[in-house]
C-alpha cells in the first residue's frame, strides 16, 4: 500500500483545492483501507479523511454540478475580505473556491443547505434496488475492494463529524439521485443511530466504516433502515432484511448506493 501526500494544488483534487489530498494505491483489502484512513487521520488531528470510491472521474464531474446547483460557492463581500491574493484576479474575486482559506465558505453553505433534511426525507426520495442492483451490492459487500477505483483520492477535511466531510466533495446531481443534502442526512443517521462513520463517496456509492463489526441483532436493525432507504415492499421485506443482514453481519464496512 502506498500513501502519497499531494497538497491541495492538483488539478483533479475532488475538493477543487479547498482541502489537502492524498493519493492511495495498492489497497488489497478493507483492512488496508481502514489502515490508510487511520494513518492519514493521525497525521491530521481535527481533520476527517474522505476517500473516493467508484469512478472518480465521474464523481468529480457530478460533484462540480452539485456544487453549482446547490450554491455552495456563493460568497458575500464579507466572506472574501481577508482571503489570500490567489483568490483574486486583477483585484476581482475569482468567484469560486480553489484554496483552503475558502473551505469555511463551502462548509457554511453546505450546512445551511442540509440543515432541514432528514433520513425520512432521503427515504421518501424513492430509491429502489431491483434484484440485479441488490446482487451488485451484495458482491461489493462481500468483496469491498471491488468497488474501489484505484488509485484512490483521500481529501483531508477540517471537520469533526464525518458526515460534514461531504462539504468537500458533495455528490448527487441527477434528479433520480439522492442530492447532497439527502446524502448528508443518510450519513448522519447511520452515524448517530448505528455507529457507522462516513469514509468515502463515489459516483454511485457512499461508504461507511464502523469501529466494531456488527453482531446479528444490530445487523437486523441496520438492514431494516437499509430496506427503508430503498423502499422495499412489505411482501419482500423479510427476505430482503435477511439478505442484507447476512451481507453486513460481522463486518465493519457498509456501502450504500445513492443513485437509482
Amino acid at each position: 500500500m502506498e500513501i502519497e501526500f499531494r497538497g491541495n494544488g492538483m488539478h483533479d483534487n475532488p475538493s477543487v483545492g479547498t482541502c489537502d489530498e492524498y493519493g492511495v494505491s495498492g489497497i488489497t483489502s478493507f483492512d488496508d483501507l481502514a489502515q490508510a484512513r487511520r494513518k492519514i487521520a493521525e497525521s491530521h488531528p481535527g481533520f476527517t479523511p474522505l476517500f473516493s470510491l467508484d469512478d472518480l472521474h465521474q464523481a468529480r464531474y457530478t460533484s462540480g454540478h452539485a456544487r453549482n446547483n446547490s450554491g455552495m460557492d456563493d460568497a458575500s463581500e464579507q466572506d472574501i475580505e481577508g482571503l489570500p491574493p490567489e483568490c483574486f484576479e486583477n483585484g476581482e474575486y475569482i468567484g469560486y473556491p480553489t484554496t483552503k482559506a475558502e473551505f469555511a465558505i463551502c462548509l457554511r453553505n453546505f450546512m445551511n443547505l442540509v440543515a432541514a433534511t432528514s433520513f425520512e426525507d432521503a427515504c421518501a426520495h424513492g430509491l429502489t434496488l431491483d434484484e440485479q442492483a441488490l446482487q451488485e451490492w451484495i458482491g461489493y459487500q462481500n468483496n469491498p475492494v471491488s468497488l474501489l477505483e484505484q488509485p484512490l483520492s483521500a481529501v483531508v477535511v477540517p471537520v469533526q463529524q464525518s458526515c460534514q466531510a461531504l462539504a468537500a466533495f458533495p455528490n448527487g446531481y441527477f434528479t433520480s439521485d439522492l442530492d447532497p443534502a439527502k446524502n448528508f442526512a443518510v450519513a448522519r443517521h447511520f452515524s448517530e443511530t448505528h455507529g457507522f462513520e462516513l469514509m468515502g463517496v463515489g459516483a454511485s456509492y457512499i461508504g461507511f466504516i464502523r469501529a466494531e463489526p456488527l453482531d446479528t441483532s444490530l445487523a437486523n436493525v441496520v438492514a431494516r433502515d437499509f430496506c427503508a432507504l430503498y423502499n422495499t415492499s412489505e411482501e419482500d421485506l423479510q427476505v430482503r432484511v435477511c439478505a442484507v443482514e447476512q451481507a453486513i453481519s460481522g463486518r465493519t464496512h457498509l456501502w450504500l448506493r445513492y443513485v437509482e
